[in-house]
């Protein structure tokens, strides 16, 4: 084992050293000796090296927020990781409790009975619907009951192509899942294939700007976070741990499932906006006037239509960094295809390297693009902030949890633990949690995972319930 935690360390420290040159942060290899991993690895029932993963994506945006301190004029400091903390951040809603009791947010998957299922042509066809309106829309196009065997049917008798094309022309998520081979072959695997894990565009000038006088990293900077489900509020989330401002921000009538909001929402204010108001798309100009970040994670096209996209927010706040979490990317003939976290695996090949008697299946920790995305996610803001410090102008930051999966891919594999045969995630990593009163009460959850020898990140907010606050800047 300390052999094996030796090699990983030396595959950690080229991963993030390749992230943050992709992202153009200055000395890559520099920043990555200051990251140090401590404790055992976690032996996991796996073929890919989602430790290597974790600590990898965690450090390289901790590392480009160390940078960022340091252009302020602040200290150098070492970034330290402990291997069962990061490799449990891939899923940190499975370990959280309230009141003594788990709320895994695993339950949020539970409105459709859903998996892998068999076409008529002997492929495999993953539909989600994790939310009351698709559950229904899926089930109306299967023209079924919501029940493994009634889906197993109806699934069965249409072909892979069929329902792909069927789902996508129905704005549905549901895919084939593919092999690694496959899906570069495929138009859009190749599409994503050739961008960067993330990527960085400037759109507009403006002056260059570093807030002075943080006490913290991200002191001064505020973030509205317009994101949902996971990886959007991730990236944000992550950003509030090291002191910035976050609004939460999202539609009264179609909120995030209470165990999601549990754990996206620490360290954040979260208030109501809807769109379909004048009163409220003039209140979201204003906010979005005040901000350094903006953070969106719905379909693509949805914020532009309404008159909030990347270039609208770049006129209204010059300067502005303005990241978005797509599916399966921003190019290509899917890129307005929404997607969740699972598809991501299926279409990408994960699923099906990771099958089981020859039926694909997911990653030990279920959850691997959502929250790996967030983080990576979290680097690119960081590196856009940093060029607008330098030379100014505004940027927009892409991510995609498909590319993720592709990026983790590009790890290579390893040999699943036989001692983690069988055994649960949960099971594995036992992770260290923290408690903090919140007003649903005593919660146990991962704490941020980064720890800085000089300016240790914390939350200083619990979570809150959406709508909790106003919808406006401290």
């Amino acid at each position: 084992m300390m052999e094996a935690s030796m090699a990983a360390n030396d595959e950690v420290r080229q991963a993030v050293a390749s992230l943050l040159a992709d992202c153009a942060l200055e000395q890559p290899d520099a920043a990555a000796g200051r990251l140090r991993l401590s404790g055992d690895m976690p032996a996991l029932d796996t073929r890919h090296k989602l430790c290597v993963a974790a600590a990898s994506a965690i450090g390289a945006y901790a590392l480009a927020i160390e940078q960022w301190w340091r252009m302020g004029g602040g200290q150098e400091q070492v970034v330290g990781l402990d291997w069962r903390q990061a490799v449990a951040a891939l899923n940190p809603g499975a370990f959280q409790r309230q009141n003594g009791y788990s709320i895994s947010a695993a339950a949020l998957f539970t409105e459709l009975k859903a998996g892998f299922y068999r076409t008529a042509d002997d492929r495999w066809f993953f539909p989600v619907g994790s939310y009351p309106h698709l559950r229904d829309g899926v089930l109306e196009a299967l023209q079924c009951a919501n029940s493994q065997q009634a889906l197993g049917a109806a699934i069965g008798r249409r072909t892979g192509d069929e329902l792909e094309t069927a789902f996508g022309t129905q704005r549905l998520p549901g895919i084939c899942a593919r092999s690694h081979d496959e899906w570069r072959r495929h138009e859009q695997g190749r599409s994503l294939a050739a961008m960067p894990v993330v990527t960085i565009e400037k759109i507009a000038d403006s002056a260059p700007e570093f807030p002075a006088g943080a006490a913290r990293p991200l002191d001064r900077i505020r973030v509205l976070d317009m994101g949902h489900v996971i990886a959007g509020p991730v990236i944000a989330r992550s950003l509030a741990e090291h002191g910035a401002d976050v609004l939460r921000l999202g539609p009264p009538m179609n909120q995030d499932a209470f165990r999601q909001t549990v754990d996206t929402n620490i360290g954040k204010r979260s208030g109501f906006i809807d769109l379909d108001t004048a009163d409220d798309r003039a209140r979201l100009r204003q906010l979005v006037c005040g901000a350094d970040v903006l953070v969106q994670s719905w379909r693509s096209g949805s914020l532009e239509r309404r008159g909030f996209g990347a270039q609208e927010a770049a006129a209204l706040r010059p300067g502005i960094v303005y990241a978005s979490v797509t599916a399966f990317g921003h190019e290509g003939p899917w890129q307005e295809r929404g997607g969740f976290e699972q598809l991501g695996q299926a279409a990408s090949g994960i699923a099906m390297a990771e099958a089981r008697d020859g039926r694909p299946r997911l990653v030990t920790s279920q959850l691997l693009n959502d929250y790996l995305t967030g983080y990576l996610g979290a680097m690119g803001v960081m590196a856009a902030l940093a060029r607008r410090a330098s030379e100014g102008g505004s940027y927009h930051v892409r991510v995609a949890l498909t590319r993720t999966s592709m990026w983790v891919q590009g790890l290579g594999l390893c040999e699943p633990a036989p001692e983690a045969a069988g055994k649960r995630f949960v099971e594995c990593v036992r992770p260290l949690l923290e408690r903090r009163q919140s007003a649903f009460g005593l919660l146990e959850q991962l704490p941020p995972v980064a720890q800085f020898s000089r300016t240790p990140a914390h939350w200083t907010l619990p979570p809150a319930p959406n709508g909790a606050h106003e919808a406006h800047w401290r």
